[in-house]
């Protein structure tokens, strides 16, 4: 099985939004104007999806940051924009929220991520997720994203832990083998620092319970850099981080891609190449080491 798995995508619009005195609200829309709208070009977003309707896989898992602030017209946009994805792989195309779909509370409240992607597993309501990718595999989804006034943190929670593990429970006695996906990274290269304001609270907890129930992948995004990695306490457990699908960046590493990786019936990972877009938007393709 081959599976396509991409992140960040951040498409964005310059308006006010809902809530235009939530303090986020107001910081992102100027970070947005002065910043951010440099470094994640809509043309190169649009193009990275293109060439990801190229590819040959049989999954492809999205991890999270399909917007920039949760307005309702950047959702419109990546739901216009994922449209094809959706008519070539229909429900092998998984999608889950990161903390940019859930930017402001009210944002959260209006349900726009719902409603644009009602074929995403929050469509049903639910913080934990899973699908049958095969007889022997499955995908496990969960939601640890929640609006913060000021900061950019996910919160694992006693409760979505909970929820977590019984979704383990259940993708035990009917499968092998089981991918699990989340946006906020629970482990980091030594080179790539942990923020507090930007990290997983809780993610101690989210290693205790892979540790546990031993995933074979943890995929996610968040920081906007590609890498893979094993940490000592879930050896079992390759996390792989697919970097940004829309930033543009000098460093191939962090400049707009995706990684592609084959998973055989043991359910061992091989064949993990990372993909990143030349300037004249040909995908460019690095086989690595897995770690």
């Amino acid at each position: 099985m081959r599976i396509l798995h991409f992140s960040d995508i951040h498409f964005w619009r310059i308006k006010a939004g809902p809530d235009p005195y939530y303090p986020k609200r107001f910081l992102g829309l100027l970070n947005l104007i002065f910043s951010r709208r440099k470094h994640f070009p809509q043309s190169l977003a649009d193009k990275v999806v293109e060439a990801i309707f190229q590819e040959e896989a049989d999954v492809v898992l999205f991890s999270g940051d399909l917007t920039t602030s949760s307005l309702e017209s950047e959702f419109i946009k990546a739901a216009t924009e994922f449209a094809p994805l959706y008519e070539k792989w229909g429900d092998q195309l998984i999608v889950i929220p990161g903390n940019h779909d859930r930017y402001t509370p009210k944002s959260v409240a209006s349900k726009f991520y719902e409603e644009h992607f009602p074929r995403a597993f929050s469509g049903l309501g639910n913080r934990v997720f899973s699908k049958g990718l095969s007889d022997d595999i499955c995908v496990i989804g969960f939601d640890a994203s929640r609006p913060y006034m000021l900061r950019s943190n996910g919160d694992f929670t006693p409760e979505l832990k909970e929820e977590l593990d019984a979704e383990f429970d259940r993708g035990n006695e009917l499968y092998k083998h089981i991918i699990l996906m989340g946006h906020f990274p629970y482990s980091y290269p030594s080179e790539v620092p942990s923020k507090f304001h930007h990290k997983l609270l809780g993610e101690e907890s989210l290693a205790e319970l892979i540790s546990r129930h031993k995933p074979i992948a943890y995929l996610h995004g968040h920081k906007h850099v590609r890498w893979n990695l094993r940490d000592p306490i879930t050896p079992d457990t390759l996390c792989i981080n697919a970097g940004p699908a829309g930033m543009s960046s000098a460093d191939p590493q962090k400049h707009a891609g995706w990684v592609l990786f084959d998973v055989n019936e043991d359910g061992d990972i091989h064949q993990l190449t990372e993909v990143y877009l030349s300037e004249d938007g040909e995908p460019v393709r690095k086989a690595v080491d897995i770690k």
